[in-house]
């Protein structure tokens, strides 16, 4: 679902300005096995790479739905940005990750379950009242336009 989901939108550009298509390709396919890399429970905390790179720890957070893990952890590779810009949580061993949505999804469709967020913040930018409020589930944390619904 990558390619149908648009990433390479955000990659083509580089292409477009010249860089060698190899090397992006190179790049994209390091950066999702790193991401397969942060997407399990086998591992641990690592020590100091945690200051400085996502680790599972760390993106565990970003996947619960706990108060206090809710819209933390955005990193894809260096958390430090998460730090830098006050939307780091760290996994606490008392507060194990529960993982979810908020709301349900209703379906297992592959093509439901990938575009549904889209729709969903489409719609709800659309029934928004006024253009601060559209602005705002449009810019702000996601838990934000659920006040908008």
């Amino acid at each position: 679902m990558y390619p149908i989901a648009g990433m390479w939108v955000f990659w083509m550009p580089m292409i477009l300005l010249g860089f060698d298509p190899i090397t992006v390709f190179t790049v994209v396919a390091l950066n999702l096995a790193y991401q397969f890399f942060v997407h399990t429970q086998v591992v641990n905390k690592l020590g100091w790479f945690e200051k400085v790179f996502n680790t599972p720890s760390h993106h565990r957070v970003h996947h619960a739905i706990n108060k206090g893990y809710l819209d933390k952890n955005f990193a894809g590779v260096l958390i430090i940005w998460d730090k830098l810009f006050g939307t780091y949580a760290e996994e606490e061993a008392s507060k194990p990750c529960k993982y979810g949505i908020i709301g349900q999804l209703n379906s297992n469709n592959p093509l439901t379950i990938t575009f549904h967020q889209w729709a969903y913040l489409a719609k709800t930018t659309l029934n928004a009242k006024g253009l601060k409020a559209k602005l705002n589930v449009l810019f702000s944390y996601p838990t934000s336009a659920l006040k908008h619904k």
